[in-house]
């Protein structure tokens, strides 16, 4: 219990400071925005403020969603999956805050919030917005990356005698897991997998589904590896609910599990399953 209660005061701290992180970013942008049009327009700093906000919104939004999306289905796969995948979310995030952007200015701009004309920039500004988003994913995808768990790097071999082993902790076998305003129990028994995206967990369970404050990471250190293999940078499974594995490619499985789910592995995750077929 103390461990439990430890682990999820980290969960709870890491969960406010990256949260903070992101409010301090958004604040950031459409300060900068702001600024910038209340300069170099000479318009009125209400009006800078409501067309900062215009400019803001749509790249907290497309950055919210890539950001799952790199995390997901982009991280921990093959450099050339990386790339293609980058390069590809990469234009969407471009176009669809280009988009965004004409959009929200059109109606904040517009007398009617319900009747007003997308106009898109002249080549120049469209080219310069266009850039702008490039860079903007260029240090999303930097930072992603630079707050993702990292796997614990090997001890270095001690010249003198070693310290004995430490006597292995016990898996616990319940989790308290809060529901709206209530801390309810699930056991370990039940679990059949765990996604992980941000500081989040969901626990998919023979029961349904329920959602944690603690990170994918945080959560792996405490299950018995025995049963649970990390088959993806974004999931874990239960090998007790296996039902079965087929190919799906490249390197990769599908998993079908006993309450139905289908996950699909990473190479990675699928050099750790065949590990234990005899």
């Amino acid at each position: 219990m103390n461990r439990l209660a430890s682990a999820a005061g980290r969960a709870l701290g890491a969960l406010g400071r990256r949260r903070g992180a992101d409010l301090l970013a958004l604040a950031l942008v459409f300060s900068a925005y702001t600024f910038t049009i209340w300069s170099a327009n000479q318009t009125s700093f209400a009006n800078a403020l409501v067309v900062g906000a215009g400019n803001a919104v749509p790249v907290a939004v497309c950055a919210l969603v890539a950001r799952r999306i790199m995390m997901r289905w982009i991280m921990g796969e093959s450099m050339l999956v990386q790339a293609v995948g980058h390069a590809v979310l990469c234009l969407l995030f471009s176009l669809v805050s280009y988009w965004l952007l004409i959009v929200v200015l059109g109606a904040i701009t517009s007398p009617s919030p319900w009747n007003f004309v997308v106009k898109n920039f002249v080549v120049r500004g469209m080219s310069w917005q266009l850039l702008e988003n490039v860079t903007t994913y260029a240090a999303l995808a930097a930072l992603t990356y630079a707050r993702a768990p990292r796997p614990a790097s090997e001890p270095a071999v001690a010249s003198q005698v070693p310290a004995p082993a430490p006597a292995p902790q016990k898996e616990p076998s319940r989790y308290l897991v809060r529901i709206g305003d209530e801390l309810r129990p699930i056991d370990l028994d039940r679990i059949v997998s765990i996604s992980g995206a941000d500081d989040y967990a969901e626990l998919s369970t023979l029961d349904g589904r329920r959602l944690v404050t603690m990170t994918l990471a945080e959560f792996e250190a405490t299950l018995d590896p025995a049963r649970f293999v990390r088959v993806h940078r974004s999931r874990i499974v239960n090998l007790d609910y296996v039902d079965r594995a087929e190919p799906a490619g490249a390197g990769r499985l599908l998993l079908h599990m006993q309450n139905g789910e289908t996950i699909a592995t990473s190479r990675t995750g699928a050099r750790s399953l065949k590990t234990r077929v005899i």
